[in-house]
């Protein structure tokens, strides 16, 4: 039986396509979540998600000994996205912020059960009026738990900027929405 995540990829690796249901399992749902937000559709987001499974097996012998797969999938997925959506839109030459739109509604915000819906209300309106690439960080760093190395990596976004970035975004929302709600 396997033990770790990086047995599962190197499984994955030598051809096993049980491992590869395993990881399709394992991160199916952040990424229908992740994608969903970025493309707005769950066509585009179930075909992206085939489409990275199929990059992923076809591709399996780079995957052995794979430390933090995490970042290399989102980033992976992100691309096949935007790709489709390129497509969709019949231009090549937008800019990928204009297409990723990673919204985040009130209903979001069921994390902590305590808040109230007015305050859900309150603080999905304070997101929306950040840029797009801002809400993507605030929801690779809140809702998926990746750090800024590993939404760097997914971003092609140095570091220091995705920090830049998440530091403005909280600097906004602090001045839109009460201290109380930011807290929680």
């Amino acid at each position: 039986m396997l033990t770790s995540e990086s047995d599962i990829w190197n499984e994955l690796g030598n051809g096993d396509k049980l491992a590869l249901v395993r990881i399709y399992k394992e991160y199916y749902n952040e990424l229908f979540n992740y994608g969903f937000r970025i493309s707005g559709s769950e066509e585009i987001t179930r075909d992206s998600i085939q489409e990275l499974f199929i990059i992923i097996w076809m591709d399996k012998t780079k995957y052995t000994n794979i430390k933090n797969p995490k970042p290399y999938i989102f980033r992976i997925f992100r691309n096949t996205i935007i790709d489709s959506l390129k497509i969709k839109e019949c231009c090549t030459d937008l800019n990928d912020m204009e297409l990723i739109d990673p919204f985040l509604s009130e209903h979001d915000f069921t994390i902590n059960t305590e808040i109230s819906t007015e305050a859900k209300k309150k603080l999905a309106k304070a997101i929306e009026q950040l840029t797009k690439r801002q809400r993507e960080i605030i929801f690779l760093k809140f809702y998926s738990g990746l750090s800024y190395d590993e939404i760097s990596q997914i971003t092609s976004i140095k570091n220091q900027s995705i920090r830049n970035i998440m530091t403005k975004a909280l600097k906004k929302l602090r001045i839109v929405i009460p201290k109380k709600i930011l807290e929680i």
